[in-house]
């Protein structure tokens, strides 16, 4: 996965801790990853961010 400067930094850095979330994020289609990064943009907390890559490391999509 090419990890850019468009991605929320609290999402890069759970991602680069999260080998399996950072493979499942890697399969996703280009719109299931907006629709993720999204999500991460209106994220509040750590813990909505956690959230949002522990659903990922369960392959919910």
């Amino acid at each position: 996965m090419d990890i850019n400067n468009n991605l929320p930094i609290g999402f890069a850095m759970g991602m680069a801790m999260r080998a399996d979330a950072l493979e499942a994020y890697s399969r996703l289609t280009e719109s299931e990853k907006e629709q993720i990064l999204n999500e991460c943009r209106d994220a509040k907390s750590k813990a909505d961010m956690d959230r949002i890559i522990n659903r990922l490391s369960g392959n919910w999509f």
